[in-house]
């Protein structure tokens, strides 16, 4: 009786498939809710705005100051999962989404809503954080990939799809935007009592030790970085004193901050996990990643509504292409690595196609044939079904059981941050240089061109067909610009997952190997494999 109570958590050898799946219902509702959050707005934004009277700059930060809140605090959950409860934690998380989202709907101006998105973020970076944690506790990390499909395939469709529900939102008159942010409530509820239902954990009982000083100096660090990028090039000059105060200030944070985790008995990110090769490299490609996942769900909505006057509905609908290639990569692929235990060529096929999914993106224009577009929005969203959840597990088959919290929301963590500076950075370049292109069409015109660049975005409705054509090719230029300026940095991905050194999966939870002991794990895995031939 004694070893039964000492066994560890159970895993996918003595859980059916259906317990398991039974066991995941509510924490993938949650996960859902937590994307949508992220990008359900996504195309109602431009709508949103103007009925707020923000301009580029708001229209950006409702989408970064969610995100800024999901990177800040994902560590912070990751750690405490460690040290706590998980089932309550998660269910901590769902219960201040609700709160954040309700807010958010009620909102009456874009300083209030961007307010309410950051409570929302809070939420989501719980939701982010617990789910892969949770995952890692209950399934070996040979059944792990199958696993990981599925949440791959849930991220999809809230962050691909969350932008056509938002659509239809807004185009329904009985809605309204608003409702936008309602809607995540009905399933944050529901998962709420799912997972009360069916998500049994073995509850950790360890002193909690919380790096506080640590989670201060990381969200101050990545917030000054933000508010320097989305206000760059508007409000000051790149090259200006304001620049070199921000950028100073916030590498002396992020130094303070490593200080502060070399030091603390249990940091936020533990700095000995990039001793780990595979760790850093993930962390690389995660950044870009982020970025990719990101930025394409964002900018695709507005350019489809700027530049080529489609409603949300349909701006959400000629995403189809993405969302259909990631939710189909995603659930293959984690079939492919659940069977074989191989998970690097995945890793390095899906960057290279998100690397070229990016640069035929970079010849968008307003008129570009949408077939051509389809084919390279599927190429965008079979590289990230390829990436995005296999750099989890590869994290996670590289540390022990005791860090798989820290170590999976390591990955969480910049994977958002990349998604939340990319966001804020290509929304800055966008309002650059559709200023520029406005000011060169608006001169052929002969018409002045004052406050193009940071007002109120425009409604196509209401304008005379030649400054039409000139607003939509503006937008449609510009769009191109930022994702030929975000290829670079899936070519980093591919170039990072490259140098990766594969470990086959493990088929147990216990005798995991902590990130000092990754080449002895390999040789006795190699070792292993040459036994049993």
């Amino acid at each position: 009786m004694s070893q039964a109570t000492a066994s560890p958590p159970a895993t996918a050898l003595n859980m059916s498939h259906r317990q398991i799946l039974q066991a995941l219902s509510g924490l993938l509702l949650g996960m859902f809710v937590a994307i949508l959050s992220s990008t359900v707005v996504s195309n109602a934004l431009p709508r949103i705005i103007t009925d707020l009277g923000g301009g580029q700059s708001a229209y950006t930060w409702v989408i970064t100051a969610a995100l800024l809140a999901t990177t800040a605090t994902t560590p912070i959950w990751g750690k405490l999962a460690d040290l706590t409860s998980k089932k309550a934690l998660v269910q901590l998380a769902l219960l201040i989404y609700v709160l954040g989202s309700v807010l958010a709907g009620a909102a009456q101006g874009t300083g209030e809503l961007i307010a309410c998105r950051v409570l929302q973020g809070v939420g989501a970076g719980g939701l982010t954080a617990l789910a892969q944690v949770i995952m890692a506790t209950i399934i070996a990390p040979r059944e792990r990939g199958r696993y990981s499909g599925y949440l791959g395939a849930v991220m999809a469709v809230g962050t691909i799809g969350g932008p056509l529900v938002g659509g239809v939102i807004v185009d329904t008159s009985w809605l309204g935007w608003r409702w936008c942010f309602y809607v995540g409530v009905p399933f944050a509820m529901a998962a709420l009592v799912v997972l009360q239902k069916t998500l049994r954990l073995p509850v950790v009982k360890r002193k909690a030790q919380i790096d506080w000083w640590g989670a201060t100096m990381i969200t101050a660090a990545v917030s000054v970085l933000l508010i320097w990028v989305s206000l760059a090039g508007d409000q000051f000059a790149w090259a200006s004193w304001a620049t070199v105060a921000m950028v100073g200030g916030a590498l002396l944070l992020g130094a303070l901050a490593i200080r502060i985790e070399t030091r603390a008995a249990e940091p936020m990110i533990p700095p000995h996990l990039f001793r780990s090769r595979t760790i850093t490299l993930a962390t690389v490609a995660s950044i870009a990643v982020g970025i990719g996942m990101f930025g394409a769900s964002v900018f695709l909505g507005q350019y489809f509504q700027l530049s080529r006057g489609e409603s949300p509905t349909m701006a959400g609908l000629m995403t189809l292409p993405m969302i259909l290639g990631l939710v189909v990569s995603s659930t293959l692929t984690g079939r492919v690595i659940s069977r074989t235990g191989r998970w690097k060529r995945f890793l390095v096929v899906g960057s290279a196609l998100l690397t070229a999914g990016f640069a035929l993106l970079g010849t968008l224009r307003a008129d570009t044939n949408f077939a051509l577009l389809s084919c390279y929005m599927a190429l965008v969203g079979i590289g990230l079904g390829m990436t995005m959840q296999n750099l989890v597990l590869a994290v996670q088959n590289t540390v022990s059981p005791r860090e798989l919290g820290a170590a999976s929301s390591v990955v969480a963590f910049f994977r958002s941050l990349g998604g939340a500076v990319g966001v804020s950075a290509l929304g800055a370049v966008l309002a650059h240089k559709v200023t520029g292109y406005l000011a060169d069409g608006f001169a052929r015109l002969g018409i002045p061109a004052t406050g193009t660049g940071g007002g109120a975005l425009p409604d196509l409705h209401t304008l005379p067909a030649p400054i039409r054509t000139i607003v939509e090719n503006a937008y449609g230029h510009g769009a191109g610009d930022i994702f030929l300026a975000a290829a670079p940095f899936t070519l980093l991905a591919l170039i990072a997952v490259s140098f990766i050194k594969e470990v086959p999966l493990r088929r147990h939870n216990d005798e995991m190997p902590n990130v000092h002991t990754e080449r002895k794990l390999a040789v006795a895995t190699a070792t292993r494999t040459d036994e049993q031939r």
